[in-house]
């Protein structure tokens, strides 16, 4: 086992450039490019003079340090304007400052149970590596760990989790540094709580390449595997140093390794749990991994209970070892006048969604002490089509989305405002497409901008007429043809009506006729898997994983990739969006990904409904949050979406007046 102190002098005897850093910048496409969150809270990120501290903040400041360079979107030329903006702060302001971070951590409480609500029936699996479903990935951020992970994602900033931020000391080479004293935890498969080694990574990422069940069969739910195919090499040097190499440049290629598909399990888990995981959805004991709580019990109709793990291996900022609290409770509520309750009465420590707007502000009008947010909502909501020509539709007449003008005469033919208002009561803004929504303000289109595209248009009259021109152009018989979709259960659920106010929606603009098959995640995801998935009403689909669509859009948008449910296919696309995989100037991919969502979109003069994308957005939730005010959470735990791990530093205080007894 490594001693702390041979990690730290090994660091100091490795440190990189600043210009080798500078140079290997531009491919990780992280820039300061999101949206600040609106709000107010507590920044945890304190010191005292112990050991654990010590180490804290020398890590700290090593993320920073490289984080820094990753960031730049320039090379050499900026190491001067880099080097002069880290000039030492005046002492003043520097006592100043170490005196409230003192003070902060000295106000630290342990223990205590953070009680969240939760939609625990949507659920998959509890293999890291395939569970798709929004609550099952919140979960497992909460008891996983990444090879490094985002800390803030909007902000484009990256921090080391169980490896160090990678040295990339060319175009193609990442090495990975196994060094922050990362554990298993001590329950089956891996009692005693062994070390994490750059054998388990290597193996965790081969998995991915390889995408095989149990039994060796070719498994399509591995929905990042092309990311990971990317991968050209897998060097394992020693047992803390991995290096991962491309066969050429790629710009996506650090996402692999933050996304919420890469959590890093135990090879013995991989091994014994086997198909189990696909087969046994409920049995929560399937999970083997390395993180701040470790699950205990789940029910689909009660919810999912969460221990502290004992032996975590990240220091806190009080100079003991994270994580603070003691369990995380969440309950099983899907209605939100029933998470209202449950906040108002003190059931649950934090609120969020499905609440409204409306709703927070008339909490907040009670609880004016409370601390509030508005995130915005990652999970888009998206239309879906099936583009596959082999299918034969649901009617076997053929699928009858395989014509772009029929997907694209309900694309326009799309109220979002009337979806706005009849889904988040206003509290919402259109976007164009799930990998870039409106709040990713650096890679999407702006919103005046879309607002005059078919489909996002308020006046509706010229969008109307576009939709029924496009459907008598593909030749429906309006009369003798009915269309199937499929509305998931919980969306109907949460939403009660809108499955019919959708029906409605369509049928009065577009004069055709709609069947509705209310369905759970599973069943559409089944089909989707398939090819036979007959097209989905608007609803939620995943926030993006990373800010830059360059890497969702190589596996969503190109033949063959991972996540190519709509079985897209337009070559001029595709070419572009491969262009973009090798392009290594941030701001050359920014000028791709705004033609490619013309093209994607309809509206490219060049190549008119045919590149339309299978999945057009319509628009993006701004979800509120409340916190009681003996909670302290980081407020980067209020990001879009994927940011559960950082409640690995929420701390309660149990001396506040309204902590429950």
């Amino acid at each position: 086992m490594t001693t702390t102190r041979n990690y730290w002098q090994r660091m100091q005897a490795r440190r990189l450039s600043r210009r080798t850093l500078l140079r290997a910048s531009s491919r990780a496409g992280v820039g300061a490019a999101g949206l600040a969150l609106v709000g107010c809270g507590d920044d945890d990120d304190d010191s005292q003079p112990a050991v654990a501290q010590q180490q804290a903040q020398q890590q700290v400041a090593q993320d920073q340090a490289q984080q820094q360079t990753i960031q730049e979107q320039a090379a050499d030329e900026q190491a001067d304007q880099v080097q002069q903006q880290e000039q030492p702060a005046a002492p003043a302001q520097q006592q100043e400052a170490q005196q409230q971070e003192q003070a902060a951590v000295s106000a630290i409480t342990r223990g205590g149970t953070l009680r969240f609500s939760t939609p625990a029936a949507t659920h998959d699996y509890f293999d890291p590596h395939r569970g798709v479903f929004g609550p099952t990935q919140f979960w497992m951020g909460l008891y996983m760990n990444y090879l490094v992970r985002w800390r803030n994602k909007e902000q484009g900033i990256l921090e080391s989790d169980i490896a160090s931020l990678p040295e990339i000391p060319d175009d193609t080479t990442y090495i990975f540094s196994v060094d922050q004293g990362a554990r298993f935890w001590d329950r089956y498969p891996t009692e005693g709580g062994r070390m994490v080694t750059s054998e388990d990574i290597r193996f965790n990422a081969q998995r991915q390449i390889d995408s095989v069940d149990a039994d060796g069969v070719e498994d399509t739910s591995f929905l990042t595997a092309s990311k990971y195919r990317q991968t050209d090499a897998i060097e394992v040097v020693d047992d803390q140093t991995i290096t991962f190499t491309t066969a050429a440049p790629d710009s996506t290629y650090l996402g692999a390794h933050t996304s919420p598909f890469s959590w890093i399990t135990s090879p013995e888990a991989i091994v014994d749990f086997g198909n189990r995981w696909r087969d046994e959805q409920t049995n929560v004991e399937l999970s083997s991994g390395t993180g701040p709580f470790i699950p205990q019990t789940y029910d689909p109709d009660l919810g999912i209970d969460l221990d502290a793990n004992p032996n975590y291996w990240k220091p806190g900022t009080d100079g003991g070892m994270l994580p603070y609290i003691d369990r995380v409770v969440m309950t099983n509520l899907v209605d939100a006048t029933a998470v209202e309750a449950a906040y108002r009465g003190n059931g649950i420590d934090v609120g969020g969604f499905p609440l409204s707007s409306l709703q927070a502000e008339g909490i907040l009008s009670d609880f004016p002490e409370h601390r509030s947010f508005d995130v915005p909502f990652g999970f888009t909501i998206q239309i879906r089509y099936n583009f596959n020509p082999d299918w034969p539709g649901e009617d076997g007449l053929g699928n009858p989305w395989a014509d772009r003008r029929l997907a694209y005469a309900f694309h326009v033919a799309t109220d979002r405002y009337l979806l706005i208002d009849a889904v988040y009561l206003g509290s919402a803004k259109i976007s164009a497409i799930a990998q870039a929504p409106w709040f990713n303000q650096a890679w999407t289109v702006p919103s005046d901008e879309l607002a005059t595209w078919p489909g996002y248009r308020a006046n509706r009259d010229e969008d109307l007429k576009m939709a029924n021109d496009l459907i008598d152009a593909a030749g429906i018989d309006r009369d003798d043809r009915t269309f199937f979709w499929i509305t998931p259960d919980v969306w109907e659920q949460t939403y009660p009506g809108i499955t019919e106010t959708v029906r409605t929606m369509y049928e009065q603009a577009l004069g055709v006729s709609l069947s509705m098959d209310i369905q759970p995640y599973t069943v559409i995801l089944q089909r989707l898997l398939e090819g036979t998935h007959p097209g989905q009403t608007p609803a939620w689909t995943n926030p993006p994983q990373d800010l830059d669509p360059t890497g969702e859009w190589n596996i969503t948008h190109v033949v063959g990739g991972s996540s190519n449910f709509s079985q897209y296919s337009y070559p001029p696309a595709e070419e572009m969006i491969k262009g973009m995989r090798s392009e290594l100037d941030v701001e050359k991919r920014k000028e791709t990904a705004a033609e490619l969502l013309q093209i994607f979109l309809g509206v490219h003069p060049d190549h008119g409904v045919e590149g339309m994308t299978g999945q057009p957005s319509v628009m993006n939730g701004i979800s509120p949050a409340l916190e009681w005010p003996y909670v302290h959470n980081s407020t980067d735990v209020y990001q879009f979406a994927h940011s559960s791990h950082r409640y690995d530093e929420s701390w309660l205080d149990a001396t506040h007046p309204d902590y429950p007894s």
